[in-house]
């Protein structure tokens, strides 16, 4: 005989209460002692399933927190982007708009500088006119004297006797 056959003969000497089979009957392959009663069994397998619904409970919550964060995360970077857009847009409208007015303001006072021009010159022309009219009254009023003095020496003509 050799050693090994020696060692499968001999006798192992192991506690009742450590052996442990495995039963079908149980939950999902759980290990079932045969020293333990059917009332510490079952409260056994309820300290599992409670820990294992805890467990999947912090999972589902861990994962509900991770997707609800991803959320507020896209929300935030979605607005932030719609509201630098919009802003960038404003602004370069305003930017557009501040040129266009600054284009019909600088017509605006090429315009009246153009006016005034034209008020200045027809102030000359006018002020020249009233010039030409005060002259032309002048040449009236001297006409006028010079056709008295004729008339008046036509008068002492026509009064003198029949002369020579």
């Amino acid at each position: 005989m050799n050693d090994f056959e020696i060692e499968k003969n001999k006798e192992i000497d192991i506690p009742f209460e450590d052996i442990t089979v495995k039963n079908e009957a149980t939950e999902q392959g759980e290990v079932k002692d045969l020293g333990e009663s059917a009332e510490q069994q079952s409260s056994r397998r309820e300290k599992r399933r409670k820990s294992r619904n805890t467990k999947n409970g912090v999972i589902v919550f861990l994962i509900f927190a991770a997707l609800w964060g991803g959320a507020v995360y896209y929300g935030y970077n979605y607005v932030k982007d719609y509201i630098d857009t919009l802003t960038a847009n404003i602004q370069q409208t305003n930017a557009m708009q501040t040129s266009e007015l600054r284009e019909e303001i600088s017509l605006l006072g090429s315009e009246i500088r153009n006016l005034r021009g034209s008020m200045e010159n027809a102030g000359l022309v006018i002020s020249n006119t009233s010039d030409v009219q005060t002259r032309i009254d002048e040449k009236l009023v001297e006409l006028e004297n010079q056709l008295k003095e004729l008339e008046h020496s036509l008068n002492i003509l026509k009064e003198a006797p029949n002369a020579p």
